[in-house]
């Protein structure tokens, strides 16, 4: 089933995964990475996780490093810090589910109960937003009002994939509320063929042709190009 465009009935759910894809790998590269804000007292910086420091080569007019070093927060850490780290781990649950579900979706059940499908991951995808936006706010609230620290790349990057989550969630959104037109197609490569207007999946066997032999007289067709419904969800 498919209407016009290069992927059919599946562009645009595809461009909002592609969106949401980006917005993932930002999200997840700044979760992990220890450059959230800076320690200008104490020189070092520090993430949701980690902190890192550097200790400059003591000797005069050398601009080389001793080291860097990586260390893992306290347990007992603020509970804005702890807040953060929630928000964006659940960012990340949100996001997953949609990009895991819908390129699946896409390839085998376009179509079957469309609009409550994509609604559903319309509303993980800005579940995520929302979480991922309140994290950073959080945290740039706190950095804000303390004195001795700044803010490093790491928010501004989680900052950025907040904003492509979004545009992944207006996307899903009007793919959601604009149901495409579906048609029937002969070809069915996932080996499921979907009716959308009755919301029933079919598995689909695909029989090879064999050229019709003649036999005592009787020609004998045993194959058939058109796939035959062998059974149904």
């Amino acid at each position: 089933m498919a209407s016009k465009g290069i992927l059919g009935a599946a562009s645009i759910p595809f461009i909002g995964c592609v969106t949401l894809l980006l917005a993932m790998i930002l999200h997840i590269l700044s979760f992990a990475s220890p450059f959230w804000a800076e320690d200008k007292d104490e020189d070092f910086d520090f993430g949701l996780w980690r902190s890192y420091r550097c200790i400059p080569d003591q000797d005069p007019g050398s601009l080389a490093e001793e080291g860097c070093y990586r260390w893992n927060h306290h347990w007992d850490v603020a509970d804005w810090l702890n807040a953060v780290r929630a928000l964006e781990s659940l960012a990340v649950i949100f996001w997953a589910i949609p990009l895991v579900i819908l390129p699946v979706y896409i390839y085998v059940a376009l179509g079957l109960y469309y609009r409550c499908l994509l609604g559903t991951m319309t509303a993980f995808t800005l579940l995520g937003v929302g979480c991922s936006i309140a994290g950073v706010i959080v945290f740039g609230v706190e950095i804000g009002d303390n004195s001795g620290l700044s803010v490093s790349w790491c928010l501004p990057v989680c900052a950025a994939g907040a904003g492509l989550g979004l545009i992944a969630f207006i996307i899903f959104l009007v793919s959601t509320c604009k149901r495409p037109k579906f048609k029937h197609e002969r070809h069915f490569v996932s080996g499921f063929y979907v009716d959308p207007d009755r919301n029933r999946m079919y598995v689909v066997e695909n029989v090879e042709q064999v050229p019709s032999t003649p036999r005592n007289g009787v020609t004998i067709s045993p194959g058939q190009v058109n796939p035959a419904v062998v059974g149904e969800y």
